[in-house]
């Protein structure tokens, strides 16, 4: 089975110096991609700017932006049969790049403009590619944040999505805690352990849902 996953933050720039980013590690997406080798799955990643060793193994794309993350993933995934969207891909984007540095001083307004959602896209493109998505919200209560994977995952189409409170688990961190929703409401939830760990509980999640999935 092939497997394409995207990690990490993107960096969203502003001027020649400047950019938007925010905290995401890429260390949950990086222990799927290891469990995924471990599985035997042929695995690729699709990473922003993050300071983790990739086992070699695993094939390697590494990117800055939202829309080169979104752009390459969608030439990729043409020939995988599970994509699992762990990155942190910035949701705004500066509306206009300025080619040199903002002077310093005096008040600076910033306009920035929605970027895609790429586990739309994936779905859209390849409705048949087994997609699986992530909800991160911070500090709401566990109803809240399972209506909230949920929605997602039915207002895109997805296969699954992994849902988490970064108030709990801040990023960076090497603990998580999650809940995996299907698309028949069907709540998981895996309580806060490694990493790893978490990797290995998501994808006997995932594996078992293929199987459903495909009959």
């Amino acid at each position: 089975m092939k497997v394409l996953i995207t990690l990490g933050p993107t960096q969203e720039p502003i001027d020649r110096v400047r950019y938007i980013t925010n905290s995401s590690s890429g260390k949950m997406g990086l222990a799927l991609a290891i469990e995924s080798l471990g599985r035997g799955h042929e695995t690729t990643v699709i990473c922003g700017p993050i300071h983790l060793s990739i086992p070699g193994g695993i094939k390697v794309y590494r990117i800055r932006t939202a829309s080169e993350m979104i752009d390459l993933a969608l030439k990729e995934l043409d020939n995988y049969d599970v994509f699992i969207c762990a990155a942190a891909i910035a949701d705004y984007t500066p509306a206009a790049f300025q080619d040199s540095k903002i002077k310093s001083g005096g008040k600076l307004t910033l306009k920035l403009k929605q970027t895609p959602k790429l586990t739309r896209l994936a779905k859209q493109k390849l409705p048949d590619t087994f997609v699986v998505g992530f909800k991160a919200e911070y500090n709401i209560s566990e109803d809240e944040l399972v209506e909230i994977a949920y929605s997602k995952l039915k207002k895109e189409n997805l296969n699954l999505v992994v849902a988490n409170d970064i108030q709990r688990n801040e990023f960076g961190s090497d603990t998580s805690e999650v809940w995996v929703v299907d698309p028949d409401k069907k709540v998981v939830h895996i309580p806060k352990d490694s990493k790893e760990k978490i990797a290995k509980e998501i994808w006997e999640i995932i594996k078992l849902s293929i199987e459903n999935y495909r009959g």
